[in-house]
């Protein structure tokens, strides 16, 4: 509550006034409004329409100065988009996931006015090379040239949904894990990527059950810190909670992943080869390096290196990679304040600390001549995603961001316990 002539009152005032200046001056909507059709035509479309005009300038030769003339527009409209509609607390996460696309957005946008060469559409099947690697393919060897506007129009759809580069010549040293069992059939990939959507959504919705046991009963924020534990059990118990939640995150995902692959065979007969495995095995990395690398998720990569990483390289050298982690942390921080939360020294803190574990990798390297590797390397690896991930995953619990039902669209797991009243007792 604000108090009249007391000095916080005075400076949480200014700060509205502020606001209130920078919204007139950009145009922005002053109030968030719902996402209905006239809004989302007036505030995500232009946003859209902007990042897939970069995607087409990006594709053609003598374009960079267009690009950077054009940047600041778009960078205005994806924020505008971003801080002007509003879902409903009832759906928070569809929140969450604005944030993370109007973040993806602007970080490619600008990751597209870095570079110099334009990107090459090539043929799926000569991404892929005999270590697993997308390698740079030669332009000559292009099914179809980008050197035209026309083509690159029709490409630009593809670029802007296409986070690894898979199928283009600038995914040079993104690591794509090889599937298993190749399937060229469309409608039988189809059937298997839903099948692991319902898979991954059954284990996920498991694994929320498992961490809420742990959850006050009724309270949507809370810490994993346990204050009425001694402090080994109230830490081996944090622990416990960590891992769960980043094996439940993984699992949705790769239910996201599953599913839109399933979407993108099917309705636009994309190729299966455009929808590798997602992740390598991340609980087996014998270094962080690797974890980071090559076994989680490369989603994006691209924006990552090119803002965080790139800048930095002539002035840290090798370990600039810290950069491309706090450019991570700040879009997993802008993903929770989505939701109406923020915790920007241990969100960004912890990717930050990822990175001075890559750092410390490479010194060791450097020290000992010898990479980290082998069993202790993977207890390496553990250790350390533990001890930092017990900060992160209780900003996100405290922010209510921890087992969240609605990020299932049906809980295979919750409806056979609650049939059977084995939840009933706890409400859940």
């Amino acid at each position: 509550m604000l108090f009249h002539g007391s000095v916080p009152a005075m400076v949480d005032c200014g700060k509205m006034g502020l606001w209130r200046v920078f919204q007139d001056l950009l145009l922005f909507s002053k109030q968030p409004v719902p996402p209905t059709c006239s809004n989302l035509a007036a505030f995500l479309a232009p946003a859209c329409f902007s990042y897939y005009a970069m995607a087409v300038l990006v594709q053609l030769p003598r374009t960079k100065l267009y690009r950077m003339a054009l940047l600041p527009s778009v960078l205005w409209l994806i924020l505008r988009a971003g801080v002007s509609l509003d879902f409903s607390e009832k759906h928070a996460h569809l929140r969450q996931g604005m944030a993370v696309g109007m973040f993806n957005f602007a970080t490619r946008a600008i990751a597209w006015v870095l570079v110099d060469e334009p990107y090459v559409k090539i043929d799926h099947d000569n991404t892929g090379s005999s270590n697993k690697i997308a390698d740079k393919a030669n332009t000559e060897s292009a099914t179809t040239s980008s050197n035209n506007i026309r083509s690159a129009m029709l490409n630009a759809s593809d670029l802007c949904n296409n986070l690894r580069g898979i199928g283009w010549n600038w995914s040079k040293g993104v690591y794509i894990r090889a599937p298993t069992i190749k399937v060229e059939s469309r409608l039988v990939f189809a059937v298997l990527s839903l099948s692991r959507s319902l898979f991954y959504m059954s284990i996920g919705d498991a694994l929320g059950l498992c961490v809420r046991v742990f959850a006050p009963q009724g309270s949507a924020g809370w810490s994993i810190f346990d204050p009425t534990l001694p402090p080994i059990r109230r830490y081996l118990q944090s622990t416990i909670i960590t891992v769960l939640v980043g094996f439940s995150a993984l699992s949705v995902l790769e239910m996201i992943y599953s599913f839109n692959a399933a979407a993108c065979v099917v309705l636009f007969q994309q190729h299966p080869s455009q929808w590798p495995p997602l992740v390598d095995n991340p609980w087996f990395s014998p270094s962080l390096a690797k974890f980071w690398g090559r076994d989680w998720h490369q989603l994006f990569r691209e924006s990552f290196v090119a803002v965080g990483y790139k800048p930095l390289e002539g002035i840290l050298g090798q370990y600039a990679v810290i950069g491309a982690f706090v450019v991570s942390g700040v879009l997993h921080d802008v993903a929770m304040r989505g939701m109406g939360h923020g915790d920007t020294l241990r969100i960004v803190g912890y990717f930050v600390m990822q990175g001075v574990g890559v750092a410390l990798e490479r010194l060791w390297r450097r020290l000992t001549g010898r990479r980290v590797g082998g069993p202790l390397g993977c207890l390496w690896v553990w250790t350390w995603q533990c001890f930092w991930g017990n900060h992160l995953v209780d900003a996100w619990a405290q922010g209510g961001m921890v087992a969240r039902s609605e990020l299932f669209p049906v809980r295979p797991v919750s409806w056979a316990l609650n049939s059977a009243g084995v939840l009933a007792s706890r409400g859940t």
